[in-house]
């Protein structure tokens, strides 16, 4: 069963990066022994994600990218049964409680993909990115960018992820 989420009490406890500890963070532990657990990590770290952000997810084939992204967007006031894989697709789109949340894959374009894809005129001020497959380090169109690396093991996956000192700003 998936840790309970109750929101972060505050600034002192959002940790930077999955190494960090704190007293009661709403974090989950960074072993997911399933995909509810994974979703319940995208969950808690969007509550933790500012508008503009952007996620740039790595991991294998199946390593629950899509999964970890469910459960974003239920952090975010959407609904998560509207969630596919936008590998055929590229770019899905789907409405929050604020903005929208755009979700990319760059399996079949390459780090170039977003760009051709007008992605930077298309996001406003208050959407967030999460894109699958993400490769190199940009530039990406919003100035709060976060890492998140899925890692098949014998019995679930493990996450680590980052993120940023700075704010979002675009």
């Amino acid at each position: 069963m998936a840790p309970p989420l109750t929101g972060c009490p505050g600034p002192a406890c959002s940790p930077r990066t999955s190494r960090d500890s704190c007293r009661s963070c709403c974090v989950p532990e960074r072993f997911l022994a399933d995909e509810e657990a994974t979703e319940a990590l995208g969950e808690a770290l969007a509550r933790l994600t500012p508008p503009g952000g952007t996620w740039l997810l790595k991991g294998g084939l199946g390593a629950g990218k899509t999964t970890w992204t469910r459960g974003f967007l239920r952090g975010l006031g959407g609904d998560p049964e509207e969630v596919a894989s936008p590998t055929y697709a590229v770019l899905h789109r789907y409405g929050c409680s604020e903005g929208r949340l755009f979700h990319l894959d760059l399996f079949r374009t390459g780090p170039d993909g977003a760009w051709s894809l007008g992605l930077e005129e298309s996001l406003g001020a208050g959407d967030r990115l999460v894109v699958e497959w993400a490769g190199g380090d940009g530039p990406w169109p919003t100035g709060w960018v976060a890492r998140l690396e899925l890692t098949a093991q014998e019995a679930g996956r493990r996450a680590d992820w980052t993120l940023p000192d700075e704010p979002a700003a675009r």
